[in-house]
């Protein structure tokens, strides 16, 4: 399925950005998952390549990261930034997942944000763990986007306002919005063990936190679908002063914004999930 945000140049900007955010969360499931040196790894829908070279940190020069994603633009940025890092053991490729096939297959298959954009969540399932070998692992981190996606406390309206967006959008256009929510059942239904799980939510407040950037640039990427949706007028919202207004809310306000939950889950491929 295509990306519903696309991979606009600015797309691809919130991506690695995002992916700072949501860094420390991938890496404990990498790391509980089991990834370990001298692993085969293959990345679905990879991006701008964030997962892919972090599991090619865990892996080191003895192992081999696939990144693969649709879009030409994603895949050659990714390639650059690679390059960039000397990591010549990770690779991408452009090619969609459900065309996707591999001579040699794979110790892990991990996914990050891939699963609401799939129409057939359990046959991605299975063609990820199709792709592993023989007791290989596949884990995915989703995001629940479920009202409310975000909370602050203080209340700040305009953070909230930006979770309630974001939902609106992904709902409107990706296929499976609640996949995260409903992990045990697409598992079920893939034909594999239920998968061990963990959830954590990003949260942030103070004049530093990176949450104000995230928001501002999440909006950015959304309004045009906001506008097309009747969410919003066109040229009622400026994007520039965004950030600036969210941290002068928050900071005034004392208050804590707590970003959406992502899931963790991870199974092994022809054995007991490992918990």
């Amino acid at each position: 399925m295509s990306y519903v945000l696309g991979h606009s140049t600015e797309e691809l900007e919130r991506l690695t950005f995002q992916a700072q955010v949501l860094q420390p969360i991938t890496l404990r499931l990498l790391q509980n998952a089991g990834i370990k040196p001298g692993m085969r790894i293959l990345d679905l829908g990879c991006g701008a390549g964030d997962v892919a070279m972090l599991a090619g940190d865990l892996v080191g020069p003895s192992g081999f990261v696939l990144g693969i994603d649709r879009s030409p633009d994603a895949v050659e940025l990714a390639t650059h930034r690679a390059s960039a890092a000397e990591q010549d053991h990770v690779r991408f490729a452009t090619c969609a997942i459900e065309q996707f096939s591999s001579a040699e297959a794979f110790d892990m298959v991990v996914g990050r944000y891939v699963m609401v954009h799939q129409a057939d969540v359990p046959a991605f399932i299975r063609k990820a763990a199709s792709l592993t070998k023989p007791g290989g692992i596949i884990a995915f981190h989703e995001i629940v986007l479920l009202d409310p996606m975000v909370e602050s406390h203080p209340v700040v309206p305009l953070w909230d306002r930006t979770g309630n967006w974001i939902v609106a959008v992904l709902r409107a256009g990706a296929p499976n919005h609640d996949a995260a929510s409903r992990m045990l059942e697409h598992f079920a239904n893939s034909g594999l063990p239920p998968p061990s799980l963990f959830c954590e939510r990003p949260i942030g407040g103070g004049k530093d936190s990176s949450m104000y950037r995230w928001a501002r640039e999440s909006v950015r990427t959304i309004l045009p679908h906001l506008v097309k949706l009747g969410l919003v007028q066109a040229g009622s919202e400026d994007v520039d002063t965004y950030e600036s207004r969210l941290r002068t809310a928050t900071v005034d306000a004392h208050s804590q914004l707590i970003g959406p939950m992502q899931i963790g889950a991870w199974v092994r491929v022809g054995g007991p999930a490992e918990r």
